[in-house]
């Protein structure tokens, strides 16, 4: 019988095929000052989703903060699936739930905006509601943490409309 937390996994993998992904230029939009670049690029360029060293994803978690939009969409089921198999724990729900709250109408720069704005437009229903039930799921799972409650405001702010896979 699945559990729950198998059937988001299924919903993500369904929502994000896995096809090779492409790093040619991935800082140039917003990250040409990460230190790291080249050596990401290097770890995830034509590498599939499902095939990337978990590892060095919650290393490098701070490079999606740097990702241009397709890049950043390009290994986004990655670092979702790391979100809810690598737990509370891990570097990545840092990075990753800071990115996908939406900024309010008083916080958060335009840029971050900007940034955001980009990366719904980018997503496909889909995935959005992939995205939707990690981070319910996530919350549900780790619910005593403070990683729970940011994956919670994430969710309140905009994700909550894409949730499809009740939890």
């Amino acid at each position: 019988m699945q559990t729950e937390h198998d059937l988001v996994l299924e919903q993500l993998r369904a929502a994000f095929p896995t096809t090779e992904i492409d790093f040619d230029d991935a800082f140039a939009a917003w990250g040409m000052t990460y230190a790291d670049g080249e050596e990401y690029a290097k770890q995830l360029s034509g590498k599939r989703w499902d095939a990337l060293d978990r590892a060095y994803l919650d290393l490098r978690s701070d490079a999606l903060g740097f990702l241009g939009t397709a890049q950043l969409v390009a290994v986004l089921s990655a670092y979702l699936r790391e979100l809810l198999e690598g737990g509370p724990f891990s570097q990545v729900p840092d990075m990753l739930l800071l990115i996908l709250t939406k900024p309010g109408p008083n916080t958060g720069s335009k840029l971050g905006k900007k940034r955001f704005d980009e990366l719904v437009d980018a997503l496909s229903e889909p995935r959005s509601a992939a995205l939707a039930s990690v981070l319910d799921r996530f919350a549900k799972e780790h619910p005593e943490t403070p990683h729970a409650s940011a994956a919670q405001l994430a969710l309140d702010m905009y994700w909550h409309q894409f949730i499809t896979v009740e939890s």
